[in-house]
């Protein structure tokens, strides 16, 4: 598609209706729009693979070799934006982006809770360096004490008993449909994309209605174990 292609689709998508986006949706989503999305993104499964694609592009020119460097950047930042915004709904009950958002607005708790989620964002954050030198300025020891906890123990603190299934609900809630989902269209759609061998199986709608609850402990707790 290209950037500007991708620019001049999104301005045409802000202007469909609730049904357009719908057909869109089921249209990319359906065995067909699968099969053409996975097909894309074919990736080379041996190490003479990689070197030969690494030679094609070298040789690519150089606007060319520049395009595909940068929409592979984006691509890969939105893949790992996307890991890391589940993996602190999974654990802290809100998105990275939201708690990065909040410790810019004062919020040290919130500051904490996204370094535990990804501590680069401490050495390459314009906000969060300076925050951690104003504190060290300033002797606050309360703040660095906390901060150390957080940079010293591991985002899961505790192991997930049921990791699969926390990451879909994790998505769903990303997406807006955690709550809107009946939890008998969860089951079903963990039965669609065939979660059961992952983890024990998710027998029934009681059971998954525990799951889930077991999902907002585990919240609550900031992703201490349950057991």
């Amino acid at each position: 598609m290209g950037e500007q292609g991708f620019l001049d689709f999104n301005k045409e998508a802000s202007t469909w209706t609730e049904q357009e986006i719908e057909n869109f949706l089921n249209d990319i989503g359906n065995g067909e729009g699968e099969y053409d999305f996975l097909k894309s993104l074919t990736f080379p499964d041996s190490e003479e693979e990689w070197l030969k694609q690494e030679k094609y592009l070298q040789s690519l020119p150089e606007d060319e070799f520049a395009a595909a460097t940068k929409a592979s950047s984006f691509f890969f930042a939105g893949v790992f934006s996307h890991f890391f915004n589940t993996l602190s709904l999974m654990t802290h009950g809100a998105t990275l982006v939201s708690l990065v958002k909040r410790a810019m607005e004062g919020d040290d708790e919130a500051f904490g809770k996204a370094i535990q989620v990804d501590r680069f964002i401490l050495s390459h954050h314009p906000y969060f360096i300076d925050r951690k030198q104003r504190a060290q300025d300033e002797g606050d020891v309360v703040f660095l004490r906390s901060l150390a906890y957080r940079e010293a123990n591991p985002n899961l603190k505790g192991k997930i008993q049921y990791p699969a299934l926390f990451m879909l609900f994790g998505i769903l809630e990303i997406i807006g449909w955690l709550d809107e989902l009946k939890h008998d269209e969860i089951l079903d759609l963990c039965d669609d994309i065939g979660l059961d061998p992952y983890q024990c199986r998710i027998e029934d709608t009681n059971y998954l209605t525990k799951r889930l609850a077991d999902y907002r402990r585990f919240q609550k707790t900031g992703g201490m174990s349950m057991r």
